[in-house]
């Protein structure tokens, strides 16, 4: 009973964060520069109160609900990683072009991979719904890898080259690998312990998605897109040096490209 209501709070906490985030990128302006992230708080809006109205999550209406959702939140998960790299990377346009195609390249096989690898347990005596369910949990267990080992290639790079950016893609970046790392762990984690122990997963996913949606909302500002937060903080010569390599590569990417 405790549990239930924990997620009942948990899943209106997340509906009400998610729309007033949306509200307040909408009336900043800042949703047409993180258009991709707008969209998807109202989606999270949408996805937050649809469970609300099933006091059974085990029925079969319920299901085919959420199999039709999940991939909805693949295609954001995709075009957020991309509107993320986007914006770190939009001075260089060489450089985003390869990383962007790669990305899309790494997702599209590491879901076929996950398929394949889980074809050989699919049997002809396996019930559909359980065929669909266990194709729609090794899609997103393929999509995810990607989009993490993507997003740890992202962080190394803003590691290694001191790139200047506003201080809501630095924000926007923290808490959006939190925020994914969490729920990929949560898939990781359902798949492993199975459903006895989904309750409990699903509440400690939704706990920290409540907090990356607080985090979104104090820290995310008009004020944010104007001071620049220099990453990482080296010496002025390490600087232009690693500056210098970063253009070299990039201007090479763009006469390979043809742009």
């Amino acid at each position: 009973m405790l549990g239930s209501s924990l997620s009942l709070y948990l899943q209106v906490f997340a509906a009400l964060g998610s729309a007033l985030l949306a509200i307040k990128l909408f009336k900043t302006g800042l949703w047409q520069r993180y258009q991709v992230f707008f969209w998807f708080s109202c989606a999270r809006v949408a996805d937050s109160l649809w469970p609300l109205f099933f006091t059974k999550t085990s029925s079969l209406l319920y299901l085919h609900i959420w199999m039709l959702t999940q991939p909805v939140f693949w295609l954001f998960h995709i075009l957020l990683v991309a509107e993320l790299y986007r914006l770190i990377l939009e001075g260089h346009r060489g450089i985003y072009s390869l990383g962007r195609w790669a990305m899309y390249g790494a997702v599209v096989i590491a879901a076929c991979i996950s398929i394949l690898s889980l074809l050989p347990h699919l049997t002809p005596k396996t019930p559909q719904n359980s065929k669909r369910l266990g194709l729609e949990f090794a899609t997103n267990r393929g999509i995810d890898f990607a989009l993490a080992i993507f997003l740890l290639l992202i962080l190394l790079f803003l590691s290694r080259f001191p790139i200047k950016l506003s201080r809501n893609v630095v924000v926007h970046a923290a808490v959006y690998t939190v925020y994914f790392f969490s729920e990929t762990l949560a898939v990781f984690l359902r798949t492993f312990f199975g459903i006895p122990a989904s309750a409990s997963i699903s509440q400690l996913f939704m706990a920290s998605s409540c907090a990356c949606i607080v985090a979104w909302l104090i820290l995310l500002s008009p004020r944010g897109e104007e001071v620049q937060a220099h990453l990482p903080s080296i010496s002025p010569q390490r600087e232009k040096n690693a500056l210098r390599q970063l253009e070299s590569l990039n201007a090479t990417l763009l006469r390979a490209s043809g742009k």
